[in-house]
């Protein structure tokens, strides 16, 4: 756990803070190919170092078993359903929520919110999902050693966080600008879904469509994004609240 946590915020921190500096000087603009590139590179971190972590380190199990764990899709349907629309459907009842309290408004066009979903979705699962592999492949089965489900999440959660905080000073990024405690509050919930889908199940596969459905849900509208305040902050208490009642429930079930 302690290679795969140093090598993946040495690679990340060290593409992101670089692209932070970049774009702030005016070197790099947000969606060129150099500033693309060290984005990747910083986001594909957890992936390949999960595998590199697991390889290098004496009883941490085999890259086949790891590899056995990313490609398990033999799960209950409901299951497979829920971590493919999990996100959206959190989505939507946050933006319900928020119109009730704060009067935000509902997307003008819910169909076309729901045919950018599927695109949006294939490329989240690259742009994203994979991440997991690390975060639920390494982390979470090495906390789960040592803790209860609840604190395995919260470790889980803040490390998350704290791994996206570059981004919040990247020029021309979604979350520039946004609350980062709203946003870690939002981790919280959102994690909780993926601890407990892979406590469940022990299928990296599910972890990483949930992760698609967050990023997808957010590009077509579905739910809130991080600047979009009062919505997200709504949206980030609904997430943390729903996110630990599931694993409070499951952790009396007896899972932990």
């Amino acid at each position: 756990m302690r290679r795969f946590l140093m090598g993946t915020f040495t690679v990340t921190w060290g593409a992101w803070w670089a692209l932070a500096a970049l774009t702030a000087n005016g070197t790099l603009e947000a969606g060129g190919p150099a500033a693309t590139a060290l984005l990747v590179l910083g986001g594909s971190a957890p992936t390949w170092m999960a595998y590199l972590a697991v390889w290098r380190t004496p009883g941490a199990g085999s890259v086949r078993e790891l590899t056995a764990r990313v490609l398990r899709v033999r799960v209950p349907a409901g299951l497979l359903v829920g971590a493919v629309l999990g996100a959206a459907l959190l989505g939507l009842l946050s933006r319900a929520l928020a119109d009730v309290i704060a009067g935000v408004a509902w997307p003008q066009d819910p169909a076309g919110a729901a045919l950018v979903f599927v695109p949006a979705f294939a490329t989240g699962i690259v742009l994203g999902g994979i991440e997991e592999v690390g975060w639920r492949g390494v982390l979470q089965p090495a906390l789960r050693t040592r803790h209860g489900l609840v604190t395995t999440n919260l470790v889980i959660a803040v490390v998350w966080a704290l791994w996206h905080l570059p981004l919040f000073w990247v020029v021309g990024d979604p979350r520039q600008g946004a609350s980062f405690g709203l946003f870690a509050l939002a981790g919280l919930g959102y994690s909780a879904g993926m601890t407990w889908l892979y406590d469940r199940t022990g299928s990296v596969a599910l972890c990483v469509l949930f992760h698609a459905g967050i990023n997808a849900a957010t590009a077509a509208g579905l739910s809130f994004a991080a600047a979009d305040t009062p919505g997200f902050a709504v949206q980030a208490v609904v997430l943390a609240v729903l996110g630990s009642a599931l694993l409070m429930r499951r952790a009396r079930s007896g899972g932990g």
